[in-house]
C-alpha cells in the first residue's frame, strides 16, 4: 500500500531525472555568480556585529507566536519605523519573507469588482497570490505601459467598476530589464487604482540612493512596495511599504501575515543595521555596478 500511495510522486522524479531537470540540494562550491547577495551583506561584519548587540540587549531568536498573538517585538516595530522612514514611506510592515508577503498583497487587497492587471513575466508569488484573489485578472505583454492601459479601459468599457490593480517588478531577474515604473505608476494614479510593485531585486542596489526603482515615487498614495530584505540586504523577510491604511489593512486581513509565526525578532535586526549600511555605505553599489559593467564587457 505505502509502494503504491507514493508511487505517482516517484514517478515524477523519475520523469524529471530524465529530462535532465531533477533538483538536488548541493554545497556550495566556486565562486559566486548565482546567489542574491549583491552587496556581499550576508556574511559582513557589520551585519554579524549587530546580531551580537541584539542577542546582548536580550533580543530573542525567536517570536513564539504570529504578531497579533504575542509574536509582536519591539525589534519588529522599530524594523518598520526605520524601514517606512528610510523608503520614505508612510508605514511599513515585515514578512516573513517576499513570497508570503507578495501572497498577502494580491489575496487581500484586490475585492471582488477590482481588475488585476499583472505582467506577463511576474513573480511566482504574485502568481500563487492571484489564485486566491476574487478580483478579475488579466495578463498583459512584459513591459508594455499601453497594454495595461489597454487592459483598464477595456474593462471599464465592459462595466468595471471597482480599482485597477498592476502587479510589476521594477526588475526582472531572469531577463535582467526594467518596469516602465514612471508609466505604471501614472496609471495606476489616472485610473485611480494602484500599482503593486516588486523591488525584490532593486532593493539597496538601485535608485540614487539604493532605495529601489520607485526611490523618487515612494509615498505616493497610489503605490504598494514589497522590498525583500534577504537578497541585497543579506538578511531574511520582506517589507511592505505603503500608506498607513493599506499596512494597518493587511495586518487585520492578510492571512499569510495573521496566522503565521512573526519572523525572528534577530532577523529584524539584521534588516536594520542593513538599512543603516545601504545608506552609510555607497561604495558598496559602486563596486557592484563597476563588477556588472566589467562583466557586461567582457561577455558581450
Amino acid at each position: 500500500m505505502s509502494a503504491h500511495r507514493l508511487a505517482r510522486f516517484e514517478a515524477t522524479l523519475a520523469g524529471l531525472s530524465r529530462r535532465s531537470q531533477r533538483r538536488r540540494l548541493t554545497g556550495r562550491a566556486g565562486h559566486d555568480f548565482a546567489s542574491n547577495d549583491y552587496l556581499g551583506l550576508a556574511a559582513a561584519p557589520r551585519l554579524q556585529a549587530a546580531i551580537g548587540e541584539a542577542l546582548a540587549r536580550g533580543v530573542p531568536v525567536g517570536a513564539a507566536g504570529s504578531r497579533l498573538l504575542r509574536g509582536n517585538d519591539p525589534e519588529h516595530e522599530a524594523l518598520e519605523a526605520e524601514a517606512a522612514a528610510f523608503f520614505r514611506a508612510e508605514a511599513a510592515l515585515y514578512f516573513g519573507a517576499g513570497y508570503a508577503a507578495n501572497v498577502a498583497l494580491l489575496s487581500a487587497l484586490p475585492q471582488r469588482g477590482d481588475l488585476v492587471v499583472y505582467d506577463d513575466l511576474i513573480h511566482a508569488s504574485v502568481h500563487e497570490g492571484l489564485r486566491l484573489t476574487k478580483a478579475e485578472t488579466v495578463a498583459v505583454p512584459h513591459n508594455d505601459a499601453g497594454a495595461v492601459d489597454d487592459a483598464i479601459r477595456a474593462w471599464r468599457e465592459r462595466g468595471g467598476r471597482g480599482a485597477p490593480w498592476i502587479a510589476a517588478e521594477s526588475v526582472y531577474s531572469m531577463d535582467g530589464d526594467r518596469a516602465p515604473v514612471a508609466e505604471l505608476l501614472a496609471l495606476a494614479e489616472t485610473h485611480d487604482g494602484f500599482l503593486l510593485l516588486d523591488e525584490a531585486h532593486a532593493t539597496g542596489v538601485l535608485g540614487a540612493t539604493g532605495r529601489g526603482l520607485a526611490e523618487a515615487f515612494e509615498g505616493r498614495e497610489a503605490l504598494i512596495a514589497t522590498h525583500t530584505c534577504g537578497k541585497a540586504l543579506g538578511a531574511s523577510g520582506a517589507l511592505v511599504t505603503g500608506p498607513r491604511v493599506i499596512v494597518d489593512y493587511l495586518v487585520n486581513r492578510a492571512k499569510p501575515f495573521i496566522y503565521a509565526t512573526a519572523p525572528s525578532p534577530l532577523a529584524a535586526s539584521a534588516v536594520r543595521a542593513a538599512l543603516r549600511i545601504v545608506e552609510d555605505e555607497p561604495e558598496r553599489r559602486d563596486a557592484l555596478h563597476r563588477r556588472v559593467a566589467i562583466a557586461q564587457a567582457r561577455l558581450g
